[in-house]
């Protein structure tokens, strides 16, 4: 079935008004956020990690903060009390942090895991009764 983009885009922000209302509710800090994924997983290390990263924050009063992705802003919000950035990154292992002017508020490690496990050494030479 054909659904208009403008209806689609309205279901989208209440959804994410929905989940922002409930997870705003379970927060008991003064300042809380939800961010996801914080792990991801890699064919090879070096690679690095494409995901989409999304982040919901809230506030109990109004605050004029930033987010940055390893050191460099990605989105400020004026006087708000809650904010939400979903994008496409890319990222090997970084910080992810939420600032009012320079001072870190919140912050998470992103990490990347790989599916090739790392070479191990052999602890031992090769033996042989002979």
């Amino acid at each position: 079935m054909w659904w208009p983009r403008w209806f689609l885009t309205l279901l989208l922000g209440v959804s994410l008004y929905s989940q922002a209302e409930v997870a705003g509710a379970d927060c008991a800090e003064p300042l809380c956020w939800q961010v996801s994924p914080v792990v991801c997983i890699a064919d090879k290390l070096e690679q690095g990690c494409a995901a989409e990263l999304r982040v919901i924050w809230f506030s109990n009063t109004p605050r004029t903060v930033c987010l940055y992705l390893a050191e460099q802003a990605e989105r400020c919000w004026q006087e708000a009390t809650s904010g939400h950035w979903q994008q496409q990154v890319n990222w090997q292992t970084g910080w992810l942090s939420l600032r009012q002017q320079q001072q870190v508020l919140l912050s998470t490690e992103l990490q990347v895991l790989s599916r090739q496990p790392t070479k191990r050494r052999r602890i031992s030479g090769a033996w042989s009764i002979f």
